[in-house]
């Protein structure tokens, strides 16, 4: 180290020695601006910048080396060999071209230190050939270690500079690695001079072909500056050029892609035109433009082919009146096929408002029938389209005539009934003739549905609907308005003549039997009267009237028929403030139970007692379950109510002794509840008697209703213990198929037959005893009920009765009553049964 700063110091011009930095400094900076020029090329471009740039440095090297050489001073005169230093110019551009080549070339990570390696051995071989090409007087000598280490720091810069030069291309990046690279020369140059020793040795003389040092200095550095400088100047130049060839490829590359954004939107545009087209055209409906001068400016082939449009009057710029003469002169729309016929249809279709959207329904020749809507467009004109709505009208008639008719049989329903009415009633409000509207309810009807089945039921009312088609005239309107109550409503100018007439003719038509295939059954009606404006002056107020009529019909018997009276408003306003008394009864406590003894026929004694339910109204009185019970089973509140005495019956029943039972009539209304089972059981719950003391009595109605639910009710309940009774045996003309049906514990002969026992007839008196020896002949526990002689009780007796049941033989009675029967009866009943004990 301090032989280089010696050698710098005392050996060295320093003034040469800034010459040959500049050099240096010069050549790098061109250098490292080719080199990046290079890396921007390909293929042979790349090859002349990257030898370009290696001549540019390897000459930068060469005159830095010699200028320096100058500024050299060892104490004897010098010369320089001509083939050696043009030799080491060669190796100088050779080397540092092949390490620029590598750098650029290779994309391997170690392109940098091999590059830099190459132009490092590049520079320490120029400088070593330049020194043999040096000729003094005397000898040259070598420090090795600095040799050395001149080599290595050549490397080492150079491969710094080119990692800085291939990382960062910018202009202060081109700066560090032209640093480096001046570096990379200087460091070495200065290193191996202080590594050369020359002893003057006036044996060794100087080469013919020498050149003068001064020569040499002025030409290399001349030279080298106007070389450096004119590269310089060819790389800003080429930069500059590159600059305005990028700008212009730039240029042109936008230039291309507006070309290719140009086509795309066209073939995007030709895209959609060709689905617009086909959209159109592919359309449902029939598509037309017209443009202010009412010329055809576009439609699609539906259009066409919807009006027989020929091609030339499809060709844009067809009048509008045209194309109306085509559809009229060839009968394409209904109707009318001359001229005045288009010129008043064209004048028609002139006279719509320009600004406004207007829709009309044409029919066409064919029958469909074609909506036709013009919506104006901006500037003048209109597109209209043109949809066949003929499907569409007749959904639209189907769905209305369905909104108003009865699906089954075809006639008019209530809603088209209430229009009807609403019609007839205004001309009767202005002084027309009156209306006579009749309410029928079909006698029997439910007996057929239930035992034939719902398809006979269907038939029958179809069948119906047909006769009573036949009794009215054409101006009568037959409406069902639902199950088997139909409507006729006809004007009349003799209200109460041809309003019998009418009812006297469906009656005897309906009484008529009715063949339904498999079946041949016969009915009746019960009919209502109302006549307007007389008994209403509105549809609500006339069918209210008629239908009290009818109320009043049925309850006077099957197959006749009423006029409505106002009294029979009075009597509706009665049932309903007793239906509101009856709901309000059951909270207020009024309902109460009496009990009637069953007596055992063989020892007289009570086996139970029947639950009959009494109602003590404040104002009327007592009230008898006739008169209450239909009305709670026809407005639901039997429900609640049934609840109610069976768990009021099994808490009396408790207090009784454990042998005595308790017989509860159950309403067809309640099997229809989910939950009678469950209520059944929490009373048994809550009372704490036994299942087998409780026995309900059902009717042959409870089971026609719905025989298989309320079947698996009962046999629920038989499981439980509970014990199951067959009430009015023999009333009814399927006991016998129950009987088969359903194990039933008990039967309880009807009070009827037990009456007809002491009849006058003696065919009535037959048929009694037939009917009571045959329900005894099953087997089961028999109670006959409504006894009231003693020669009834002792007929039921000699047939071997099991239970007898009548006010002969107890009236009902109220709890506290039985309570009060049973204690004075107990020391009775006790000696009779141990006589009996010690009998057997």
């Amino acid at each position: 180290m301090f032989r280089i700063l010696t050698c710098l110091t005392t050996e060295h011009d320093w003034r040469l020695v800034l010459l040959a930095g500049l050099v240096c400094f010069v050549a790098s900076i061109a250098a490292v601006n080719i080199f990046h020029r290079a890396t921007a090329s390909q293929a042979r471009t790349r090859l002349i910048w990257i030898a370009i740039a290696g001549a540019a440095i390897g000459y930068g090297i060469w005159a830095t080396h010699f200028v320096a050489m100058l500024a050299y001073e060892p104490g004897v005169s010098t010369g320089y060999g001509i083939v050696l230093t043009a030799l080491s110019l060669a190796v100088a551009m050779v080397l540092t071209s092949s390490g620029f080549g590598i750098a650029a070339s290779d994309p391997g990570r170690w392109r940098a230190a091999v590059g830099g390696a190459v132009i490092g051995g590049g520079i320490a071989s120029m400088h070593y050939l330049g020194m043999w090409a040096l000729e003094v007087p005397g000898r040259v000598t070598w420090a090795f270690d600095l040799v050395f280490a001149s080599i290595v720091l050549g490397m080492f810069f150079g491969y710094a500079a080119l990692a800085i030069a291939l990382r960062h291309k910018t202009k202060w990046g081109t700066l560090a690695a032209a640093l480096l690279l001046t570096l990379a020369i200087v460091s070495h140059h200065f290193t191996a001079m202080g590594a050369v020793l020359i002893v003057p040795d006036p044996t060794q003389a100087s080469h013919g072909l020498s050149l003068s040092p001064t020569f040499l200095a002025l030409a290399i550095a001349g030279v080298a500056l106007s070389v450096l400088g004119m590269s310089m100047i060819g790389v800003l130049a080429d930069r500059r050029l590159a600059s305005r060839t990028r700008k212009f490829e730039e240029i042109i590359s936008q230039l291309s892609a507006a070309r290719h954004e140009v086509e795309e939107s066209q073939r995007e545009l030709q895209e959609q035109k060709l689905r617009l087209d086909t959209a159109i055209n592919n359309m449902g409906e029939g598509l037309c433009m017209f443009d202010a001068e009412k010329r055809l400016v576009v439609c699609n082939d539906r259009y066409a082919k919807m009006y027989r449009l020929s091609p030339e009057l499809l060709k844009a710029g067809t009048p509008h009146h045209e194309i109306i003469k085509h559809r009229i002169a060839n009968g394409i729309l209904k109707g009318e096929t001359s001229d005045s016929a288009a010129k008043r249809l064209i004048s028609t279709l002139n006279a719509l408002p320009p600004d406004a959207t207007t829709s009309r329904v044409d029919e066409l020749a064919d029958g469909r029938l074609i909506c036709v809507t013009r919506q104006p467009m901006p500037g003048g004109g209109w597109v209209a389209t043109h949809v066949d709505v003929t499907e569409q009208r007749r959904s639209e008639a189907k769905i209305i005539h369905m909104a108003q008719h009865d699906a089954l049989t075809g006639l008019p329903n209530r809603v088209r009934m209430r229009v009807r009415m609403d019609h007839a009633l205004a001309i009767t409000r202005e002084g027309g003739s009156g209306l006579a509207v009749l309410m029928l309810d079909l006698d029997r009807f439910k007996e057929v549905n239930d035992t034939l089945g719902h398809p006979t039921g269907d038939k029958l009312l179809q069948a119906v609907a047909a006769r009573l088609l036949e009794c009215v005239r054409e101006t009568a309107l037959i409406a069902r308005l639902g199950g088997d109550e139909f409507a006729v409503i006809d004007y009349v100018t003799n209200p109460v003549v041809e309003a019998t007439a009418l009812a006297d003719k469906i009656s005897h038509a309906l009484c008529e039997p009715f063949d339904l295939g498999d079946h041949q059954v016969t009915i009746g009606t019960s009919i209502g009267i109302a006549i307007a404006p007389r008994d209403g002056t509105d549809p609500d107020g006339i069918l209210k009237s008629a239908d009290l009529a009818l109320y009043s019909a049925k309850s006077g018997g099957r197959g006749s028929f009423r006029f409505f009276e106002p009294e029979l408003d009075q009597l509706m306003h009665a049932r309903r403030n007793l239906e509101r008394d009856m709901r309000e009864a059951l909270a207020k406590g009024e309902f109460e139970l009496h009990y009637q003894p069953i007596i055992n026929a063989a020892s007289g004694e009570p086996s139970g007692f029947e639950a009959l339910l009494r109602w003590h109204h404040p104002q009327r009185g007592l009230i008898m379950p006739a008169e209450f019970i239909p009305l709670a089973e026809e407005t639901g509140f039997i429900m609640p109510l049934g609840e109610w005495v069976l768990r009021a019956a099994c808490a009396e029943a408790a207090k009784w002794p454990a042998d005595l039972k308790i017989a509860i009539n159950l309403s067809p209304a309640q099997f229809r509840s989910k939950e009678l089972v469950s209520i059944i059981v929490g009373a048994l719950a809550n009372s704490g008697i036994a299942p087998q003391r409780l026995e309900l009595e059902v009717t042959e109605t409870v089971i026609m209703h719905d025989s298989e639910a309320v079947f698996a009710a009962l046999d629920q309940l038989q499981k439980l213990g509970v014990r199951i009774a067959l009430d009015d045996f023999g009333t009814g003309y399927s006991s016998l198929g129950l009987l088969q049906k359903f194990p039933f514990d008990k039967i309880k002969i009807d009070r009827s037959f037990v009456s007809a026992l002491s009849d006058a007839k003696e065919e009535s008196r037959l048929i009694a005893r037939a009917v009571v020896r045959f329900a005894v002949s099953l087997g089961r526990t028999t109670t006959a009920e409504g006894v009231e002689t003693k020669e009834q009780l002792d007929l039921l007796c000699a047939e071997a009765c099991t239970e007898i049941q009548g006010y002969y033989l107890g009236r009902p009675m109220d709890g506290a009553k039985v309570l009060t029967m049973l204690r004075a009866q107990a020391p009775t009943v006790r000696r009779r049964r141990a006589a009996r004990s010690v009998a057997r």
